[in-house]
């Protein structure tokens, strides 16, 4: 059955481990909502590459690429593996769509990937490939990623892209609520998805947020590669809306098309 693409937070690594937050409770309830996936392709901005990567057919490292968290955050594993033919479908999708990608054998799942894996799949039976994201993409070529990889949404494979539509890290301190220009940017980012502008959403950094928003935008990129996974004539529905150390959105979406 076909799998719709998603896009969800991982926040802070410490998301795993913090139950109290609503985008915790969205990923534990996630796995309920549709049919079990034969497997996952996820991209995360915490592996960015010269050129793009995916990980090789074993079982996976778990990647504890962070610091100054709890010790609980180091001791948790989510002992996922990457089968050869899931690797060599996935590999194949993205050659047909006349990109290059090659295999990596010594990187695993970063917190990006298993930090919302391990809440949305605890069990971590659902075999996994990572993608990478090279340095030099920028908009287009990340749409154009998701559109080579939706012909795995179509065998019942989930492509999840990993990030936050706003990530800034200079403004995860002070006082208040969630910043204004926080909410605008993520209010207008939302409404474009669930209208399906694909040209506006292609050309998102000339809004006026944007780089307030994301300074640098790894985090946002993969947004782009789950909707172009949805095929021709997608569109979002948003399935969450929070923000964490203030500014740190937290929103997810599964894409479908018409």
């Amino acid at each position: 059955m076909k799998q719709s693409p998603l896009f969800l937070p991982h926040g802070a690594p410490d998301l795993a481990i913090r139950p109290e937050l609503e985008a915790h409770q969205l990923l534990k309830n996630l796995c309920v909502s549709e049919v079990k996936p034969n497997a996952i392709v996820i991209i995360s901005p915490h592996w960015q590459t010269e050129r793009l990567v995916i990980t090789s057919a074993g079982p996976l490292k778990t990647i504890h690429d962070f610091r100054g968290f709890s010790p609980k955050l180091y001791d948790m594993q989510y002992a996922a593996d990457a089968p050869s033919w899931l690797v060599t479908r996935t590999h194949d999708a993205i050659t047909r769509y006349g990109l290059t990608v090659c295999e990596d054998n010594s990187w695993g799942l970063d917190h990006g990937a298993w930090v919302p894996l391990s809440l949305a799949f605890p069990d971590a039976d659902i075999p996994v490939v990572q993608v990478s994201l090279p340095y030099a993409y920028g908009s287009e070529e990340s749409f154009n990623l998701g559109r080579a990889l939706a012909p795995l949404a179509e065998e019942g494979i989930l492509v999840i892209g990993s990030g936050a539509l706003t990530h800034n890290f200079s403004e995860v301190s002070g006082n208040g609520g969630t910043p204004d220009w926080a909410l605008e940017f993520d209010h207008w980012i939302t409404e474009l998805v669930e209208q399906g502008e694909t040209c506006a959403l292609l050309s998102s950094g000339n809004h006026k947020y944007y780089k307030k928003a994301l300074p640098t935008d790894e985090h946002f990129l993969p947004l782009l590669v789950a909707y172009g996974a949805a095929g021709e004539h997608a569109y979002g529905e948003k399935l969450h809306e929070s923000f964490t150390y203030r500014s740190i959105s937290m929103s997810a979406f599964r894409f479908r098309n018409r």
